[in-house]
């Protein structure tokens, strides 16, 4: 009889261990289940936030490119618009809900007083000029419970005409320097000849075209030289178009 009842003590630890033993493992497999569809989901969500916030940077960069094409002010308002209506269809059951703020009045940036309406400003015909545009984002994503993630879209190009001088020589040449940079002040290397056009007293003049590091002006600069000028032309204007489509105007009167 105690035989009996010490087997069947034994039996019972051994089903109670187990137990513990599956429900150990169990609670394991289903922590990393959970934990995995957790990190799957959560980075779905942070693909589609990120595809979001390229989407309006590249939509502000296109709306100012369209602006300074066609002096349209309402043209990034109206590109955003229907950019919150074609989120909705690409994520369907998401609850994407993007607002936006296009900017307002003056602000200083990169050391340039802008004036913004609808989000877009230039300033062009002058030694530093400049196209701006600049909207503040606000998302939700309600399947989540996302709400109020905020973030800024902004593009900027500028160029200045460092100099613009006459040599009296046998070709006759007038030299024009400037500079041309973006947002954060990054210099633009990149521009082409077909990047840029130039008239002297309002006639266009060909060019040659070269760019290089100028010691003088600590940056980037580009040279453009026309020959053949028989005297010092009363205006200088520089039209420079980027990558972007975005372009400024740019005038200097003589040294």
């Amino acid at each position: 009889m105690r035989v009996m009842k010490h087997r069947k003590g034994q039996f019972i630890i051994i089903a109670v261990l187990m137990i513990a033993i599956m429900m150990i493992s169990l609670g394991g497999v289903l922590y990393s289940a959970v934990t995995y569809y957790k990190r799957e989901r959560w980075e779905e969500y942070l693909g589609i936030i990120d595809h979001v916030k390229i989407g309006c940077s590249r939509l502000v960069e296109i709306g100012l490119a369209n602006y300074t094409l066609t002096l349209n002010n309402t043209i990034l308002r109206d590109n955003l618009i229907q950019w919150q209506s074609d989120l909705k269809k690409v994520y369907p059951g998401y609850g994407i809900i993007l607002n936006f703020s296009l900017t307002e009045g003056l602000h200083p940036v990169y050391g340039e007083n802008i004036t913004y309406n609808l989000g877009l400003a230039s300033r062009w015909y002058s030694n530093s000029s400049f196209s701006a545009a600049k909207v503040t984002f606000t998302m939700n994503i309600t399947s989540v419970g996302l709400t109020g993630y905020e973030f800024t879209a902004s593009a900027f190009l500028r160029v200045k005409l460092l100099e613009a001088v006459y040599i009296d020589s046998k070709e006759k040449t007038w030299t024009i320097l400037l500079t041309v940079d973006r947002e954060e002040l990054m210099p633009v290397t990149n521009l082409q000849k077909a990047s840029l056009s130039v008239s002297l007293d309002n006639q266009s003049k060909d060019f040659s075209f070269s760019r290089y590091y100028n010691s003088t002006y600590n940056s980037f600069v580009y040279q453009l030289i026309c020959s053949g000028i028989q005297s010092p032309p009363t205006s200088t204007m520089v039209i420079v178009t980027d990558s972007r489509g975005i372009k400024v105007t740019a005038n200097k009167p003589p040294v």
